[in-house]
Formats: C-alpha cells, structure tokens, sequence
C-alpha cells in the first residue's frame, strides 16, 4: 500500500473536523505545492543523474577510440622521421664525398652536385616540420591520456556511488521492515520502488476518524521507524497524508480534506522529528483526496485511500558533484 496517500487520507479525515483562516489555508497550500515541486526535481534529478552516467560512459568509449587513433599516427610519424633522417644522412655523406672530392670531378657533374644540395635542403624542412609534427602529436597524446584517466575515474566513482545508493536502500528497507515487523499486516506495509522505501500505514493504525492525533498503536510503530532514520543519515523523508474523497465536516481551522491531509502529515513528521531525526532531512506534504490508490467508489476502497506514507529516499548530493560531463578533445 502506498504510505504516501494513506497520509493524504489522513490529513483529508483532519480537513473534515475543523476550520481555518483563508490565509492559513492558502499558506497550507502553497506549502504542499513547494513540496511537491521539490519532490518532483529530485525524481528528475536521479533520472537525469542516470541519463548523465550512460553519457559520461559513451564519452569514455570515445575518448578511448581516440586516443588508440593517436597512438597509431604518433607510430607512423615517428616511422616517418625515421626513414626521413637516413635519407638526410646518406644524403649528407654523399655530400661529404663530392666536397672532398670536388678538384677530382669534372665539370659535368656539378649539376648533379646543385641538384642534390636543394634535395637536401627540402628533407631538411620537412625532417623539421615532421619533427614537429610529431612533437605536437605527442603532446596531444599526452593530453588525451590524462583526460581519459580522469574520465575513467569518474566513471568509476559514478557507478560507485550508484551503487552504494543502491545498497543503502536495501539495508534502509531491511532495517524499516524488521523494526516494523510486528505492525505488518495490521495496517501497514513496507515496499521498495523506484529506488525508494515506502512505509505506507493505515488511518485505523494512527488516527481516529476526523483526527490528527496519533493514537498509541501508531505512535509506537512511528517511534520504532524514527529510531532507524535517525541512525541513517544519507536518506531523505517525505511524509504525505491521503484523504478519500468524502467532505470533511469538521469545524474550526482545518476546512477540507486537503488541510486534514497536511495536518496528519505534520503530526506524523513532529513524532519522527520528536525522536532523533534531524528536522532537515524530512518534508511534510498533505496530498487530499487527489492521488488515491484505487476508486473511491466503495467503503472498502476509501479505507485503502485513507493513509499516510512515509517515503525514504537516498540522497543524491555526491552523484550530482561528480557528474560534469564534458567531451573528450579532437
């Protein structure tokens, strides 16, 4: 069952029993509606955070396929150079051979001599400009290299970090389940999806009908969950109250179900905060009757409807750090 709308309900039921100033009730409002724009960023955020590490692993392939390509036209400019000066210096000993001998030559053969000073004279240049070539090549190479280890590096702590968010949801969702062992199957349920945990609780486990005061029995169960939240301080809270969709008729602040919702969602928060966890790390968010589990369309159903959730996600401040993608140079 989802926590989150057995939350709304709850808050719904408050809404039902009570009266508030316009002003409260807009602040209310525009409370739940920050909430719910924040939650919807860190959803986006985590899907981008993936969308980002496929990127960075694509860009690694590429910058591996370059530097392979560099590597291999560094070897055939280094080759080059080679054959290059072994022409220079045959070419200079022949040149040798004709200074020293140039009394004993004759005449005819002086343009021969002019024709190969000019030919030594290009491969000079152009030893020099591969030389060159090469060096700039090589820097390059060198360039590639470190970018492609720092690219490695990153990949490497992306999927590391990824994969530690993965096992803290795991042990956060193990460590809820057996604290709550004891409440599962009497209006409460703990599940993992997308890559959160949800501990949904029935209204009949924490409030009385029209009520924000959480009874005993639910008191007890949310003491035992603050206690492992408290101990996990990478993970996030969100706290949601869900309504069904019958009026509420309460009188004083609390005006409709969706400021019963908000109400029982912050009852609930106060408790865990009450108990250990820090204040920052969780939200309050009344959700009414607009996000039911199934239709409102029988007793049966409007008791599903009626809940609060209570969502555990991991924090997604490293993988947001490490992610800079940047493509490699060409």
């Amino acid at each position: 069952m989802n926590y989150f709308r057995l939350f709304s309900s709850a808050l719904t039921v408050l809404a039902a029993t009570a009266c508030v100033a316009p002003a409260v009730h807009t602040e209310l409002q525009t409370r739940a509606e920050v909430l719910q724009t924040e939650n919807n960023a860190l959803r986006t955020q985590s899907d981008v955070l993936q969308v980002r590490l496929t990127e960075t692993q694509s860009n690694l392939r590429t910058a591996q396929q370059l530097a392979t390509t560099l590597q291999e036209d560094t070897a055939r400019l280094a080759s080059d150079v080679r054959k290059t000066r072994r022409s220079l210096t045959d070419l200079e000993a022949n040149f040798d051979y004709l200074t020293k001998n140039k009394d004993r030559l004759s005449s005819a053969n002086l343009n021969e001599t002019k024709a190969m000073l000019v030919r030594m004279e290009r491969l000079q240049s152009e030893l020099e400009q591969k030389e060159e070539a090469l060096k700039a090549e090589q820097a390059r190479l060198e360039e590639v290299a470190v970018a492609l280890q720092s690219r490695e590096r990153r990949v490497v702590e992306l999927e590391s970090e990824i994969a530690r968010k993965d096992s803290l949801v795991q042990y956060v969702q193990k460590s809820v389940a057996d604290a709550l062992l004891g409440f599962q199957g009497q209006g409460l349920t703990v599940s993992l999806k997308n890559g959160k945990v949800y501990v949904s609780m029935d209204n009949s486990l924490l409030f009385n009908s029209g009520s924000w005061t959480v009874q005993d029995k639910g008191r007890l169960a949310l003491e035992r969950l603050a206690k492992v939240l408290a101990s996990n301080k990478d993970v996030r809270i969100e706290v949601e109250g869900h309504t069904d969709n019958d009026a509420y008729r309460g009188a004083g602040q609390v005006l409709d179900n969706w400021d019963l919702s908000v109400m029982r969602a912050t009852a609930v928060t106060k408790i865990l905060t009450g108990k250990g966890v820090d204040a920052a790390r969780v939200s309050a968010v009344g959700r009414g009757e607009f996000q039911p589990l199934v239709p409102n369309e029988t007793p049966e159903n409007k008791a599903k409807n009626r809940r609060t959730e209570i969502i555990i996600s991991p924090r997604l401040d490293a993988l947001a750090n490490l992610v800079q993608p940047s493509a490699p140079k060409k």
